[in-house]
């Protein structure tokens, strides 16, 4: 007989966790739970890559 352990998750929340979504207008984009999220310009909708690197910028900061 196998046991298994429900591993506990704990929320982390001393860092932010934005989410890169894709927009219906095409580009890319991100949000956070914070309120913080990317320029949402419709001239020049953001890569893939730059909402990435956004959202890691953001997440590499101490929530309030």
């Amino acid at each position: 007989m196998t046991t298994t352990t429900r591993r506990r998750v704990h929320a982390d929340l001393a860092h932010h966790h934005p989410r890169v979504t894709r927009l219906a207008r095409g580009g890319w984009t991100w949000e956070c739970n914070c309120g913080g999220a990317s320029a949402r310009a419709a001239a020049a909708p953001l890569t893939w890559h730059q909402a990435f690197i956004g959202a890691l910028i953001h997440s590499a900061s101490i929530a309030p």
